[in-house]
């Protein structure tokens, strides 16, 4: 999945688009990542795997997630935030399936080496974008339906995010550079748009079978 930082970047560039309710969006465009371990990502990701033509295939079915949240995340800024991080998760997944790595070489290890290059990108991602952190903890939100999902540790995981917009580590990047990120930024940018461009109009959503890796 994309550094929590990427994703917020996206959102930043998304919310002039039509975006109502900021505060909400903002939060629910990083909430799928809240999570106290990666064993929990398929189920917030919503991802499915299936057999095709004797291969394996993975999807995120965020078609399912706006159905279940229906009609939130046509409603509510946190519930499209959430549908977004989705759909820009499915970006980051095919190019970096395409430019890296194959879904069997994401070992362990490798994870570790790229979740550095996340934080050594941090501060290249802060500076080059303006970005600052606007993050606010949702009231109540304890009580939220989308809790239905996974009980999410997001007051915890706001204030870990909080460091990325100012921590400044020393070091190289081994997978993810900066031009590997531009790459990735302006591919998935034009998607991202279109995605939220049909549930603002009340379009046909993506199909997420079309976007397997």
């Amino acid at each position: 999945m994309a550094q929590r930082t990427i994703h917020y970047l996206l959102g930043e560039e998304l919310i002039p688009l039509g975006v109502r309710d900021v505060e909400r969006f903002r939060v629910g465009n990083v909430l799928p990542d809240a999570i106290e371990d990666l064993v929990f990502r398929n189920l917030t990701h919503y991802q499915v795997e299936e057999q095709i033509d004797g291969e394996s295939r993975r999807f995120s079915d965020f078609e399912r997630f706006r159905r279940e949240f229906a009609p939130l995340v046509e409603t509510d800024g946190l519930y499209l935030g959430y549908y977004m991080h989705l759909i820009e998760d499915v970006c980051y997944r095919r190019f970096w399936n395409r430019v890296r790595f194959a879904p069997r070489d994401m070992t362990r290890a490798n994870v570790a080496v790229l979740h550095n290059d996340y934080h050594l990108l941090n501060r290249y991602i802060v500076s080059r974008y303006g970005i600052r952190d606007e993050l606010v903890m949702p009231r109540d939100f304890e009580a939220e339906p989308v809790n239905r999902i996974y009980p999410f540790l997001l007051r915890d995981f706001l204030d870990e995010m909080r460091d990325d917009f100012s921590e400044n580590p020393q070091g190289t990047t081994h997978y993810l550079t900066e031009a590997l990120l531009e790459r990735f930024l302006a591919e998935a940018m034009p998607l991202c748009r279109e995605a939220l461009r049909r549930i603002l109009a009340g379009e046909e959503p993506m199909d997420p079978r079309e976007w397997m890796w």
